[in-house]
């Protein structure tokens, strides 16, 4: 009964699910394998024994928060949003632009709440397809959006899951040629070696969207901000919901934020992580391993059923479609045993 009242372009929709478990070694969905430092453990307690006021609604603006934020980047508090992850402010910003049938170009492939959250909006979404070694093909992009006057661009920085970034002046080169507001998602930012933040003042169409689910893990928490030009920002805050950060979230993500000694321990930690985990994966017979910028590696194989036998061994990666006899596979960065557990596997397994 309740179909016939579902819109039409949502009759087939496919909604976001993503399996909740706890395997021995979980490599899966690019979270961090450390949890909270001891500092903020510390924080966390006094708060909840002298301060905590669950009680009462937070506040909706998140302005501590976003004066972390602001001062970390050396940006005004009037330059930063916060939401409940990216994904809610992705959607924020769709909202505010999309009016029926506008397009929404982004690259493919990538993040797949992109086409859903456009779709969602009632935008039409446009894919560019990657170049063979997935890096961006920069003239295509110009000229789709040149031709399909779009309301919004999606850059993705490192891009998920291929995990290479965009250039800092490649992205400038789209900006110089292109209108429409351009959404950088820096999810990964923190893995690689550049941000557009810096250049918000210069390309004030450009809003840069970042995430502490990633390498500040706090993925459990759902914490994301924004940082673009004040009239992007305001345009931004016209669809987000009030109280959208519990005051828990809130204050967490405020004191991992500065908590910075930590932070790049730990984001060291997984790059060298990385490079010893891509030099492992190359070592073994029949898998093309790529670079990544990013705390995850993706992988080609022929064997199609590679992540089902590692799922036997507890072991869970993230499987993507086979494609013309291969499949990829998305693996996380994990922490040092969890890497060994994980090569050791894939040697029984390939050689």
């Amino acid at each position: 009964m309740i179909k016939h009242y579902i819109r039409k372009e949502l009759q087939n929709f496919k909604p976001y699910h993503a399996a909740f478990r706890s395997p021995k070694v979980k490599l899966d969905a690019n979270e961090s394998p450390f949890s909270l430092s001891e500092n903020v453990k510390n924080k966390l307690i006094q708060w909840i024994e002298k301060e905590e006021n669950i009680n009462l609604y937070p506040d909706t603006d998140s302005t501590e928060l976003r004066e972390a934020i602001a001062s970390f980047w050396n940006v005004s508090v009037e330059n930063v949003i916060c939401g409940v992850g990216s994904d809610q402010l992705i959607d924020c910003m769709m909202k505010v632009l999309l009016e029926p049938g506008d397009r929404v170009i982004m690259p493919t492939p990538s993040f797949s709440m992109y086409r859903s959250t456009a779709i969602l909006n009632h935008g039409v979404p446009i894919e560019i397809k990657l170049n063979e070694d997935y890096s961006y093909p920069i003239d295509e992009i110009i000229e789709t959006c040149n031709k399909n006057k779009p309301k919004l661009l999606i850059l993705c920085s490192p891009n998920n899951p291929t995990g290479n970034r965009l250039p800092n002046e490649q992205i400038e080169e789209i900006a110089q040629n292109v209108k429409c507001p351009i959404l950088i998602d820096e999810a990964y930012g923190e893995f690689s070696n550049e941000t557009m933040i810096p250049l918000i003042r210069q390309y004030p169409h450009i809003v840069v969207f970042r995430t502490f689910s990633k390498a500040y893990g706090l993925a459990g928490i759902r914490v994301g901000y924004g940082i673009g030009d004040k009239e992007m920002i305001d345009a931004i805050y016209l669809t987000k919901p009030p109280y959208n950060l519990s005051v828990l979230s809130q204050k967490i993500a405020t004191w991992v934020l500065q908590d910075e000694q930590v932070n790049q321990k730990r984001i060291e930690y997984l790059k060298t992580e990385r490079e010893h985990l891509i030099r492992e994966l190359r070592n073994l017979p029949n898998l093309r391993v790529f670079d990544s910028d990013a705390n995850f590696i993706l992988i080609e194989t022929q064997d199609l059923e590679l992540s089902e036998k590692l799922e036997a061994r507890d072991i869970f990666v993230r499987s993507f479609a086979a494609f013309e006899g291969t499949v990829f596979l998305r693996i996380t960065v994990g922490n040092k045993e969890q890497n060994i557990i994980l090569i050791d596997a894939l040697k029984d397994l390939l050689i």
